[in-house]
């Protein structure tokens, strides 16, 4: 018989956590406790639920509250795949509803930062920034994770760190910023970032991107739509909040694209396709879960093969476009490309 519960929203999920008769009233209050800022409180006796998560033993406590932080997450990002686009990223929303996510792996400072904007404007999370397509924000105000030396990481609640809630507003994606941190830096550095810079770290940082529609134009989309991108090196997380205006400022217009198709092949040689993001001069392609950036003589290759895979063809179009080239056989240089590309399985067997 279960004794207790504890409900939360998780990046619009409903996550009910039930607890065995075994759990120890403290450990629930623990829990309880750390996830005020996700609570829906009072827990309704009867609620439909997204995901539910059953708790029986907790032999040691500490690592129990550092687990079930992560298992609530997997769990809200695997129940959301497919439907909303997930950014491994901190975020704080400003009065007016505009968020601001911080893009970053494990070890850049995103729980630190959090807990220094969050001090001033809303807390979003510390862990993931969901979105759907229209830039609607789903927060998911967990407790913070704060790395402790030797012991698991402590999982503090929002309040207890001065973080505010957030403010009575909608909430929408207004910038992605990708954290570089750099103890060398003085002042805060910004910088904005063409979409095929950015494009690599954002395909690390986003969770089941090859499940949306569009995979790498979806990403270049978004980029357009939230002004580009910027990177943000910095050295100190309390020399961050002066930035935030700086952080939301128009950056250049960003450069035209169109979407493309590019015939692939994964790993085991089974061929299909993969949306593509054609700029002309280079094409960026998510293959077999490898974001490939294509230059040079490579996309004018590609589109040549999608109209004759005739090689005289090809080696034309190469000539047409780049002219000749100042040393080397031209057929020589284009059929390397084609090997390249084949290997990489962009173009198929010739």
């Amino acid at each position: 018989m279960k004794k207790a519960v504890v409900v939360l929203a998780a990046m619009g999920a409903v996550v009910r956590i039930e607890f065995g008769d075994g759990v120890p009233d403290e450990v629930i209050e623990r829990v309880r406790h750390a996830w005020t800022g996700a609570a829906i409180d009072p827990a309704p006796a009867r609620v439909d639920t997204d995901l539910r998560i059953e708790v029986d033993d907790v032999p040691e406590v500490e690592r129990f509250l550092e687990r079930l932080s992560t298992d609530v997450t997997l769990e809200a990002l695997a129940h959301n795949r497919g439907s909303l686009m997930m950014l491994h990223a901190a975020g704080i929303a400003l009065d007016d509803g505009r968020v601001i996510a911080f893009v970053g792996p494990s070890g850049r400072g995103k729980t630190t930062l959090s807990r220094v904007l969050a001090n001033v404007h809303g807390y979003v999370s510390d862990e993931t920034i969901a979105f759907d397509r229209d830039l609607r924000v789903l927060p998911y105000r967990k407790p913070l994770s704060v790395v402790r030396e030797g012991a698991p990481k402590d999982q503090v609640a929002p309040a207890d760190a001065g973080m505010r809630d957030l403010p009575d507003a909608d909430l929408t994606l207004a910038a992605i910023v990708l954290l570089d941190r750099d103890t060398s830096v003085g002042e805060p550095e910004i910088e904005h970032l063409h979409f095929i810079d950015a494009a690599p770290v954002l395909v690390e940082q986003t969770s089941y991107l090859v499940e949306l529609d569009g995979t790498v134009a979806t990403l270049a989309e978004l980029c357009d739509r939230v002004g580009g991108i910027r990177r943000l090196r910095y050295s100190e997380a309390a020399d961050v909040p002066a930035k935030i205006e700086s952080l939301l400022a128009p950056g250049p217009a960003p450069e035209a694209w169109t979407r493309a198709s590019v015939a692939v092949r994964d790993a085991v040689g089974q061929a299909s396709s993969s949306d593509a993001v054609d700029y002309g001069d280079a094409v960026v392609v998510l293959s077999d879960r490898t974001l490939r950036v294509l230059t040079g003589i490579a996309p004018t290759v590609i589109r040549a093969a999608r109209e004759s895979e005739e090689f005289g063809s090809i080696v034309k179009a190469v000539i047409e476009h780049h002219g000749v080239p100042p040393s080397g056989d031209p057929e020589v240089i284009v059929r390397t490309a084609i090997e390249e590309l084949t290997e990489a399985g962009l173009l198929r067997q010739r």
